[in-house]
């Protein structure tokens, strides 16, 4: 209906006249990046000369902004402040590592189900979705009422509000990727009448692989972030606090300490990026040498 509605339409047409009138104009302007019938060729000795000056350029930068971070941070609060937000984070790293094996053992057998059954797919799916947009902390207050009349540690109850919005994305790229299984493979598993373990160990895990580390690397981010809200959460004149990096960014947040906030963002960006330099990726480069379909 609509490419009818703009076929029939003068607007394109009125437009094009408008424009076409332009398009000279600009290609002899922009001819120094080279035009679409002659593109601009630089030599590789001129490239990497480039891509040394702009390294050493950004290079500069960020050593600047070291010393300067470091001079700030030596003068109010002091480096061993560092030592102890690098001890919060292992505590904070230790329920997203929770959180990321839970979340695996419960929702890839079950994304492995969803996704292998058209049917299921088809209701399943947009309602994954949904779960995984849906703002999480609306659901705070619930799961705090429900841990104060319980008694359980929020140390414990964290790891549940950091899950409400994080675990999602695992079942949601492991549904995914089983619904990409070939048939031919599934109809060969099944004429072979592989075992359930072995199924399992050459089909089902292998052909999700890489599905599943896209979601564990969006759920792990996630779960960091919603690390910041979970772990100080308030329900009514109730205030709980766990111990971890999120908490202690939240609360400097709250109390409009600079240095705090500026140890607390830097050190929760230490461990993302060095759990998916170390972790992550290694996992995304076997995924995709060894189980891209």
């Amino acid at each position: 209906m609509v490419l009818d509605l703009l076929r029939r339409s003068r607007v394109p047409r009125a437009v094009g006249r408008v424009a076409g009138r332009l398009v000279g104009p600009l290609d002899r302007a922009m001819a120094v990046f080279g035009r679409a019938e002659h593109p601009l060729r630089v030599s590789a000795v001129r490239r990497r000369a480039g891509d040394v000056v702009l390294g050493a350029a950004v290079a500069a930068v960020l050593a600047y902004a070291l010393v300067r971070m470091a001079g700030y941070v030596a003068a109010a609060v002091g480096f061993g402040e560092v030592g102890h937000a690098l001890l919060l984070g292992l505590v904070t790293f230790g329920r997203v590592v929770l959180l990321v094996v839970v979340a695996t053992v419960v929702w890839v057998p079950v994304g492995v189900w969803i996704g292998m059954n058209p049917r299921v797919s088809r209701l399943a799916q947009p309602v994954v979705q949904v779960l995984a947009s849906f703002p999480a902390n609306f659901l705070f207050p619930l799961v705090t009422g429900v841990l104060l009349a319980t008694g359980v540690s929020l140390d414990w109850g964290g790891i549940v509000l950091m899950s409400l919005g994080a675990q999602w994305y695992i079942l949601f790229n492991v549904i995914a990727a089983a619904s990409a299984i070939p048939h031919d493979l599934r109809e060969a598993a099944a004429d072979l009448g592989l075992p359930r373990s072995l199924w399992w160990r050459r089909l089902a895990l292998p052909a999700v692989f890489p599905g599943y580390v896209t979601g564990g690397i969006t759920a792990a981010g996630g779960a960091w972030n919603a690390s910041i809200v979970a772990e100080v959460v308030t329900y009514g004149p109730v205030t709980l606090t766990a111990t971890g990096l999120g908490a202690y960014i939240a609360q400097a947040t709250a109390a409009g300490d600079g240095p705090r906030i500026l140890i607390g963002v830097v050190v929760m960006s230490l461990y993302v990026v060095g759990v998916n330099r170390l972790f992550w990726r290694p996992l995304q480069a076997l995924a995709e040498r060894r189980f891209a379909l």
